[in-house]
């Protein structure tokens, strides 16, 4: 276990990885963390601050952690404006006389070196002999904490044996072991949070200790994944982690500073699943998205099942991670610094037009081969109505329903509610019975005609409706809203939940629809009651949906619904 943290701590960054990583070890040891890393501040050499027991005399001293990524070499001792002999100095000049607050003034100081990797022998003795200058007996020492030192502080803290049985290291280790094999990945990381929340925390140090346990492991998947040049087991996990940590600490979340330890602790796991879902596009999207019929020749796979599942499955995610993007954009500090700013809007700019090359350079998503592609259709449709993508996203919602009646007509692969992989190989049969029992119900149409209800597209709203008269008159199409066991079953899936509504026609024409659909979001009270929607991070239930094959909820559309609208509005005053 101590050899695989110390290569996972080895591969690290410093900033956001090993920075991130070192507070959570700290505070499973006991120490006070004071101070973590932040943007746009000046931290003068310390990275983190935290109290904590003198390394001979047990009593409280202040730990100063100066970190740096991988192996210290020379140039990372002495080389430019961010090399670790600037940090120190500025601690011992700056830091320490101006920072530490009053009630710690008294304690003696241990300024740690923390490196994930080992000191080199080039440079050893210059390290010590600047230790050894600088030490104040009693006042000011060092310490160095490599990779071997940290990777021991966590299994004392964080792996320890009554804290991390057996069992549970097994699947870890193994979740670590077939990364490249991320089906068998996620089934044993999966098998890790089972054991890990079977039995849930009685007080907050438990939480937080359950918590640290969910974050580290699926940190080490997405650094293992990444040495593997594979990140599609660390993606998996990562959405697993955030969702499973939401269901964790949904009912502790407050406005004390228990309640914000544990929302923090919680953002820390959806900012890892963001950030390597920002990694997976552009490791293994962004470039193939940029060539016709790139992503399906980028699989290994030439089955047209296979290309079908993956390319909407891809479209899925980055819609998602553009979803994400604009709910950043939205809650942005109107104080926020300028290059803050530029990032999220480079990020949404960037999900945008990877979202358009997907869509232009891929055919195969115009005619879904599941039904429940109306979840990856409904979020990419989201993100372009968001990004006022109207006309675009017009011209493919016809074109999937177009292609979809045109492949049920003449007996191609018409979208069905088969979801095996084996039924889906085997996809179409011809007898009338196998196309009605694969058609027997839809999300799919159901969802194209809210969509060109919305979006104002009368004509091919009139086509969908004589499509489902003359030839789905025995399929239900339906909309999904979560219910009241919705929160507790939705995060973990472990129950079925929600309520279907059903008797969707198109008939009625498109504002009857509107008319209907508003009403029963209206008269649906449970959406809202869902902890990811009260503290205003939706983006959770739609990661929940995707993951979980469920339907996005109507509500979420609601909220669009007036910003496609106005859009339509102003179009229309234009002309």
């Amino acid at each position: 276990m101590k050899l695989m943290l110390k290569h996972y701590l080895a591969s690290l960054n410093e900033r956001e990885e090993l920075d991130v990583i070192l507070p959570d070890v700290l505070s499973e040891l006991g120490f006070n963390v004071i101070s973590r890393p932040k943007r746009g501040t000046t931290q003068y050499g310390v990275d983190v601050a935290a109290i904590g027991p003198h390394p001979v005399t047990g009593e409280k001293a202040v730990y100063l952690l100066s970190i740096k990524a991988g192996n210290l070499s020379r140039s990372h001792w002495e080389d430019g404006s961010q090399a670790l002999r600037v940090s120190l100095e500025q601690i011992l000049e700056v830091y320490i006389p101006t920072h530490i607050a009053a009630q710690y003034k008294k304690l003696p100081v241990v300024i740690a070196l923390c490196f994930g990797g080992d000191i080199q022998e080039e440079v050893r003795l210059r390290i010590q002999k600047y230790m050894d200058k600088n030490i104040v007996p009693g006042k000011i020492e060092f310490a160095e904490w490599n990779g071997d030192k940290i990777a021991e502080m966590m299994v004392s803290g964080l792996l320890r044996e009554k804290m991390f049985p057996k069992q549970m290291q097994a699947s870890f280790r193994k979740a670590l072991a077939f990364v490249d094999e991320p089906a068998v990945c996620v089934a044993h990381f999966s098998q890790l949070l089972w054991q890990l929340t079977e039995i849930l925390p009685k007080d907050h140090g438990g939480f937080m200790r359950k918590a640290r346990q969910i974050h580290l492991a699926a940190w080490n998947v997405f650094v293992w994944a990444r040495d593997a040049q594979n990140l599609e087991a660390a993606y998996q996990t990562s959405e697993l982690a955030a969702l499973w940590m939401w269901d964790l600490g949904r009912r502790h979340i407050a406005d004390t500073v228990k309640g914000r330890e544990i929302g923090s602790m919680m953002m820390r796991c959806v900012q890892l699943h963001q950030m390597i879902s920002e990694q997976y596009i552009g490791f293994h999207v962004d470039a193939y998205s940029q060539i016709e019929n790139g992503l399906a020749l980028a699989f290994r796979s030439r089955a047209p099942v296979d290309v079908n599942l993956r390319v909407f499955d891809v479209l899925g995610r980055v819609a998602l991670h553009g979803l994400w993007i604009l709910h950043a954009r939205e809650n942005l500090d109107p104080n926020e610094e300028a290059e803050v700013v530029a990032a999220v809007k480079a990020g949404v700019e960037r999900a945008h037009r990877i979202i358009r090359d997907i869509i232009g350079n891929n055919r195969v998503l115009e005619c879904p081969l599941r039904d429940d592609h109306a979840i990856e259709i409904t979020l990419a449709a989201m993100f372009l109505a968001r990004c006022g993508d109207l006309q675009f996203l017009a011209g493919w919602i016809e074109s999937i329903f177009h292609a979809s009646a045109f492949a049920y007509l003449t007996g191609g692969s018409y979208p069905c509610i088969l979801r095996e992989y084996s039924q889906l190989a085997l996809h179409p049969q011809r007898s009338d019975a196998y196309r009605r029992e694969a058609t027997s119900g839809s999300d799919l149409y159901a969802t194209l005609a809210l969509w060109l209800a919305l979006l104002q597209r009368g004509d091919a709203f009139k086509e969908l409706a004589e499509f489902q008269e003359k030839h789905l008159a025995h399929c239900t199409w339906q909309f999904w809203l979560p219910d009241d066991i919705s929160e507790d079953h939705l995060y973990r899936n472990t129950k079925t939940h929600g309520a279907a509504i059903t008797e969707i026609k198109a008939s009625i024409g498109e504002e009857k629809l509107l008319e209907q659909v508003n009403r029963e979001i209206k008269n649906s009270k449970d959406f809202g009651t869902l902890s990811a929607v009260r503290f205003s991070h939706e983006n959770l239930v739609l990661v929940a949906c995707r993951l979980y094959r469920l339907p996005i909820p109507l509500h979420v559309l609601a909220e669009k619904q007036t910003d496609v609208t106005e859009h339509n509005h102003k179009e229309a005053d234009r002309l």
